[in-house]
């Protein structure tokens, strides 16, 4: 990721849109995955805002001739076996292929039970971005190619996803919700008793047709047309209310200062409330590109030229619940109040982009890529008042304080930029290669998050509101051996701005210089047939210039610490396998340290950085033929270490106590798989 905003994909398909509800492994169920494809930086073929970087998803599709199947059954469970950690899954792929036509169906149901640390004690549910505890999943995938002529092909993707939550539990807020109110140290233990009749959801769903012609007067022409519709909704979670605005009303009142400063006070007890965020995505778009060979002085030319469109729309509210309710209850009882309120403006995204590639053979030993692409991108929101306003409007309501929410007006962005992409690599040896990549990324910040809670009177328009352009540069080294293969890259990015918060949680894009840079290397080796062994490091580093000009660190939420894999694996003759794998994570305080001494503009909230502490963990796992079928299994965290991610501990600092949840203990996997014709 190289620090960097990643477009993921299926098939295709953008799973990242301008409003990211972080939820793009929540796709598909991995068994329905027939390869992964990364493409580091961006490139002048594919636009869609990514900075960082492709990683596509692509499904299984099948091409065997007749009548097949394959059923799948497995379960999970942690260290001690608790019943509440059992988790079981179900899968069914159906497939059948002539000389035009190939179908395949897969269906998979998964059930996921509690989740528990290294103690074997209950984790918290994660309040901030929601997790997958206790939660029922449905994955369909379908994919139906038919070869319509020698050269023709068509081919229909899709898919459908649908996770649901249904837990009894919930964190512990401490007693009389101390943890929320007094700044008390939670107990980070899961409390039986939740009454949440509305619990968290994802639901998704993809469809794309391509068209590709291998043979047009010698060209190769590719259609693609896509939808990708998401829901997704949150954990409830207490939200204070800025009751500052507020102020001015009580100080025009015809009462003494008493009085007022009583009014003040009973409005700042009262100023939490209990939201629970849905988000509603639509995103649709076209792509058309042409791949033409040709021959320039005897040296091989590939052209490659298109267009491309796409469009999302994106709505998110907050449902409101019963404050008095939620305290009484210690936070297990969420009722709902009959409220609603905006997470930011109904938003539609337009990005239009047109695009030339040439690859060309130098020489026998020395290719060259570059391409420019321009890109256009329009953004139109609708008229909304902020959720602060409308809720201050309906608390001080309660005291009959008559207050009229402001509201922001509508508003349209258009930005658009030239980008460049190029990148060389030299056969040093028969079997082995040094590369260079130059490329540039465009992108717009989310624009309903950026505008959530702005002032009053916000203006939106393309001052108010700009976009970001990354500049990728990667230098590397390749060696594709008999029976080793290994790479070593470095990298450095670079852009002009960087998004930030405001005291007013606003979100803005400030006119700040930021980079990162760092390097990767990886090696994989067969000693034999049985035998084979691989490792990988990867070190970067992000800084951005504070507010006198001093780089400072990035933290860990941007730039992963210090990290290193490695695996070795036995595979019998019969193909059975064992493998032992490893990850370690790197500690640091740099960014911690940077951020107590940044210097930071007077209307920009400091950084929240933490203290990363470094971790290591190891799997097994298995794979047994047993007649048509096979049996996998798998432990994982071996030595039931006691740790926390580096996300849980970026979000404690960031986002308050109650996001630190440990890692999972040790836990158990086994399925079986029969293929049954």
């Amino acid at each position: 990721m190289h620090g960097r905003p990643v477009q993921y994909l299926i098939n295709g398909v953008p799973l990242t849109g301008s409003r990211d509800i972080s939820r793009q492994i929540n796709s598909i169920n991995p068994k329905q995955l027939e390869r992964i494809e990364v493409l580091s930086g961006a490139t002048s073929i594919y636009g869609s805002g990514a900075t960082g970087g492709l990683i596509n998803l692509v499904t299984k599709s099948s091409y065997q001739q007749g009548l097949h199947g394959e059923s799948r059954i497995g379960i999970s469970t942690n260290n001690n076996f608790n019943k509440e950690a059992l988790g079981y899954s179900a899968g069914q792929t159906v497939t059948f292929g002539n000389d035009k036509l190939n179908a395949r169906v897969d269906v998979d149901y998964e059930s996921r039970g509690g989740r528990f640390d290294s103690d074997n004690k209950r984790i918290a549910p994660e309040v901030w971005q929601t997790d997958l505890q206790d939660t029922d999943s449905l994955s369909v995938n379908t994919n139906l190619n038919y070869q319509a002529t020698p050269t023709q092909n068509i081919n229909l993707a899709a898919t459908y996803y649908k996770d649901q939550q249904d837990t009894d539990y919930a964190p512990d807020y401490g007693k009389g919700l101390g943890v929320l109110l007094k700044g008390d140290t939670p107990s980070m233990q899961a409390i039986k008793g939740l009454q949440l009749d509305n619990q968290p959801f994802t639901k998704k769903s993809t469809v794309s047709l391509n068209y590709n012609n291998s043979d047009i007067k010698g060209s190769n022409l590719n259609v693609t047309g896509y939808y990708r519709q998401e829901d997704g909704r949150y954990y409830p979670t207490p939200a204070p209310i800025s009751i500052k605005p507020a102020y001015p009303l009580i100080d025009s009142l015809a009462v003494d200062n008493a009085t007022k400063d009583k009014y003040k006070k009973k409005l700042a007890n009262s100023a939490y409330s209990i939201l629970q965020s849905t988000a509603d995505i639509n995103v649709m778009g076209l792509r058309a590109a042409m791949q033409t060979p040709s021959t320039w002085q005897d040296k091989k030319l590939l052209w490659s030229y298109g267009a491309d469109f796409e469009r999302e729309t994106d709505k998110q509210h907050y449902d409101g619940n019963d404050l008095k309710t939620f305290i009484d209850s210690n936070g297990l009882k969420i009722q709902p109040n009959n409220t609603r309120y905006t997470a930011g403006p109904n938003s539609t995204i337009d990005k239009v982009g047109a695009f030339v590639n040439l690859d060309a053979d130098v020489t026998d030993k020395w290719h060259v890529s570059g391409g420019v692409r321009h890109q256009n991108i329009t953004s139109k929101t609708d008229a909304f008042t902020t959720r602060n306003e409308a809720q201050l409007q309906d608390l001080l309501a309660q005291f009959k304080l008559p207050y009229l929410a402001g509201s922001v007006p509508a508003g349209e962005t258009k930005h658009n930029k030239t980008l460049f992409n190029l990148g060389t690599s030299y056969n040093i040896a028969p079997q082995q290669k040094i590369f260079a990549n130059f490329s540039q990324g465009f992108n717009l910040p989310d624009i309903q998050r950026v505008l959530r809670d702005v002032n009053v009177g916000f203006k939106v328009n393309s001052d108010t509101v700009a976009p970001i352009t990354v500049n990728n540069y990667e230098l590397g080294w390749q060696g594709d051996f008999d029976k080793t293969k290994a790479k070593v890259v470095g990298f450095y990015n670079t852009s002009d701005k960087v998004v930030q918060f405001t005291k007013d949680f606003n979100v803005v894009a400030a006119d700040t210089d930021e980079r990162i840079y760092g390097a990767e290397a990886s090696i994989n080796h067969r000693f034999n047939q049985e035998w084979s062994a691989g490792s990988s490091l990867a070190y970067g580093k992000g800084e951005y210039k504070d507010a006198a000009g001093t780089w400072r660190d990035l933290g860990a939420f941007r730039v992963t610490p210090l990290k290193a894999t490695a695996y070795a694996q036995y595979t019998f003759p019969q193909g059975s396998s064992l493998r032992l794998q490893g990850s370690a994570i790197g500690g640091t305080d740099e960014a911690y340290n940077d951020m107590l001494v940044a210097a930071v503009d007077k209307n920009i909230s400091k950084s929240r950085e933490a203290k990363i502490t470094g971790y290591a963990t190891l799997d097994l796992l298995g794979q047994v033929k047993l007649g048509k079928g096979d049996l996998a299994f798998g432990v994982y965290n071996i030595g039931n270490t006691r740790y926390r991610s580096v996300f849980n501990q970026s979000a404690e600092a960031i986002a308050g106590p109650l996001r630190g949840q440990e890692a999972q203990g040790r836990t158990y996997g086994l399925q079986y798989s029969l293929n049954w014709f």
